[in-house]
């Protein structure tokens, strides 16, 4: 890929699974943009970038604020006239019964996981274009294939993304930029989903981020003209959707 195309735009960049992509791509030559809400483990990340050689861009942003975002996009991706790729992987979800579903939490769980990922996808978009063979990569959730109770907000705005790739797979196929939606289930990583605190380790028997990262960064290594638009990833210990097979841990 070109020079100018070696950039790649990942939100939730901070921890779990967005710093482990951020890291496996760097160490494959690209060069990562990072988004995220926490300034000081965003700044972490970066450093450990710019300890291999690699060069590192970083910018403070809820991608659920669309000022957050524009601000971000005119600062971070200042001067780049193209992106190699853009990892949507910011996201957050709590698991509520319908019955007990606030305003304020179905908002948060959607502005994050939809909203924020139309005003990224929306930013991004321009840089994407100019580089052939670009790559959009959305992470979504077993929950956005099969919802399950108590995963109204998450499910609703996962299916949402999920939808939005397809369509930005349709405006933009001319221009040679490919989308590709990961699908995993469980992840062991700092999201909460039915944990009241949940951190890597609290999953026994789940995907790592890593394991996440290399199926990601595996994806940047195809020919610019392969396109995979879905993967559909678990652990052999964990079910994938309502599928109960399962292998030992």
């Amino acid at each position: 890929m070109p020079e100018r195309g070696r950039w790649v735009l990942i939100t939730g960049a901070s921890r779990g699974i967005g710093r482990a992509i951020a890291l496996a791509l760097a160490a494959d030559g690209y060069r990562p943009v990072l988004w995220a809400r926490s300034g000081d483990d965003l700044a972490e990340v970066a450093a450990e970038v710019r300890a291999h050689g690699t060069p590192v861009r970083s910018a403070v942003v809820d991608i659920a604020d669309p000022a957050a975002v524009a601000f971000a996009a005119r600062t971070s991706l200042a001067g780049l006239d193209g992106l190699a790729g853009l990892v949507l992987n910011a996201g957050q979800g709590v698991w509520t019964a319908l019955s007990e579903l606030g305003t304020d939490e179905w908002d948060r769980t959607v502005r994050t996981n939809l909203d924020g990922g139309f005003q990224v996808l929306s930013a991004a978009l321009p840089l994407l274009t100019a580089v052939p063979g670009a790559l959009v990569v959305g992470m979504l959730s077993d929950s956005a294939r099969y919802p399950f109770p108590q995963r109204a907000a998450y499910a609703a705005a996962k299916s949402g993304l999920g939808a939005l790739l397809e369509v930005t797979r349709r405006e933009v196929r001319e221009q040679r930029v490919r989308v590709c939606q990961v699908v995993p289930s469980r992840v062991d990583t700092y999201f909460r989903g039915a944990h009241a605190d949940a951190a890597p380790g609290s999953r026994e028997g789940a995907l790592s981020a890593e394991d996440v990262a290399a199926v990601v960064s595996g994806l940047f290594r195809l020919p610019p003209h392969v396109e995979i638009r879905e993967i559909q990833m678990s652990s052999l210990s964990s079910t994938f959707g309502p599928f109960p097979e399962r292998a030992q841990p």
